[in-house]
């Protein structure tokens, strides 16, 4: 009998050791589930944020666009500013002379400045002063 008995033991054992590796195997299961859904949490929750992110980009890039077209307009207000200025730089001296004529006066000097500023005859000065003092 005392084979049979310890055939009894050892299948006892080997009847707890499947038990108890059962039950590890069941939580390591349990466990495993519960990583999965907090990693398919984390996975929803970094497309939302990826897809929040190719949004702003896009709006960036729309911006981009929208500047750029603002950044050719001021190119072009600037071209045109400087081909004005040519334009100022190249008219007649005698027209700029009488333009800076008209500035003294509404900055106000008198006739005898306007004489010695500009070196123009006393009746020129005196029909600018006039011209530009009743305006001013």
């Amino acid at each position: 009998m005392e084979i049979s008995h310890f055939i009894y033991v050892v299948f006892v054992v080997a009847i707890l050791l499947f038990i108890g590796a059962f039950t590890v195997l069941v939580k390591r299961i349990a466990l495993l589930k519960e990583q999965n859904e907090q990693q398919q949490k984390q996975l929803t929750s970094l497309e939302e944020q990826l897809l929040a992110n190719q949004q702003e980009l896009q709006e960036v890039r729309v911006g981009s666009i929208g500047m750029g077209d603002k950044i050719k307009a001021l190119v072009s207000a600037v071209k045109q500013t400087v081909s004005q200025q040519e334009q100022l730089a190249s008219q007649d001296p005698q027209s700029r002379l009488y333009q800076q004529a008209a500035k003294l006066v509404a900055s106000g000097y008198s006739v005898e400045d306007l004489m010695h500023e500009c070196d123009m005859p006393k009746a020129e000065a005196e029909l600018i002063y006039n011209l530009h003092k009743q305006s001013s």
